[in-house]
């Protein structure tokens, strides 16, 4: 009776000794309080409130994404492009063999709002340009290396309706020739399923072309929490510093006769699928087809414009993104 008694005591005595190192092991150690997702819960449905996995909090749904990754993400890309429109310099006709170019691209995020990457891939910009990225391999009508764009995009407005953020792009070549690229994004959420991109950019061209602006405009709608439908267009006016021949659009590599103050119109539209693995990698899949330029709004005269049947784009590519991989507990 008194060893049971005496037990009792001390088991009592543990219970206490060990609630209050829980205590103080609780005082010392908090538990880690988990970051908000950066889209809201509303009545619009699943498609903005699943993240890409219950600690990665980076919206799965294409339209419910910033513009700028979560910091220590990283995003890999790669596209395959087929350009039909190889113009003649002289007559402004399709000729040989359409371009074809697989092109790697990688970005990592500084922060929340910083992100800086060498690729044609930036989200709520301009179509990718064909022959850009890390590694751009040019594999028709000739093999060769394309061009390498440094980018570096920088969040200054996070809304949960509205984004805006500053781009800077440099564009070494390697094939064609050096441009500098300065970008004010846009990305206005209608609903948090649907969005509308975008902004304007100016692009200084060294090849003699003088300067080019882009104002781009491009639809996204989430049909699920993986599926998404795109649509793009825009406005882009050439050469509106010099009056010279020898432009550029979109693709430096395929330069044509451009007068001064020509407007293009181009059109596109696309969709994709988007899977996560293991919880530590979102992949988007997707295809996009559309023409640069679908309409001239102010052609030049004669034989200086490329036909619209020939002046069409089909890219299918994957975005890859990873999990923050600096953060404890990711991998």
């Amino acid at each position: 009776m008194l060893c049971a008694r005496w037990f009792g005591v001390a088991l009592l005595c543990g219970l206490v000794a060990a609630g209050v190192k829980a205590e103080d092991r609780a005082e010392e150690d908090p538990a880690p309080v988990a970051a908000e997702p950066f889209v809201e819960a509303t009545s619009v449905g699943e498609a903005v409130i699943e993240t890409a996995a219950p600690d990665w909090h980076y919206p799965k749904a294409y339209a419910a994404r910033p513009l700028t990754m979560n910091k220590f993400m990283i995003r890999g890309t790669m596209l395959v492009d087929v350009k039909r429109a190889v113009p003649n310099n002289t007559s402004g006709r399709a000729t040989g063999a359409p371009l074809v170019s697989i092109d790697l691209g990688a970005a990592f995020a500084v922060s929340d709002k910083l992100e800086v990457g060498v690729s044609n891939y930036r989200l709520g910009s301009t179509p990718p340009n064909t022959g850009q990225g890390m590694f751009p391999i040019v594999v028709a009508p000739r093999g060769t290396f394309g061009d390498m764009p440094l980018y570096v995009r920088y969040s200054f407005l996070q809304k949960r309706y509205f984004e805006m953020a500053l781009d800077f792009v440099l564009l070494l070549p390697t094939w064609t020739n050096m441009s500098v690229t300065a970008g004010l994004p846009m990305r206005l959420r209608v609903r948090d399923v649907f969005t509308v991109d975008t902004g304007a950019e100016l692009v200084l061209l060294t090849n003699g072309a003088g300067l080019n602006a882009e104002v781009p405009l491009k639809a996204t709608y989430s049909i699920t929490p993986a599926g998404f439908i795109f649509a793009d267009s825009g406005f882009s006016f050439q050469n509106v510093a010099r009056n010279l021949t020898g432009g550029t659009y979109r693709d430096s590599n395929l330069a044509f006769p451009v007068a001064r103050n020509q407007i293009f119109v181009p059109l596109g539209v696309g969709g994709g699928y988007t899977h996560v693995v293991r919880k530590i990698v979102m992949i988007d899949v997707f295809a996009r087809f559309g023409w640069n330029p679908f309409v001239y709004v102010n052609p030049p005269s004669g034989t200086n414009t490329v036909p619209v049947a020939d002046g069409w784009v089909l890219t299918v590519g994957a975005i890859i993104q990873t999990s923050p991989i600096l953060h404890e507990g990711d991998l």
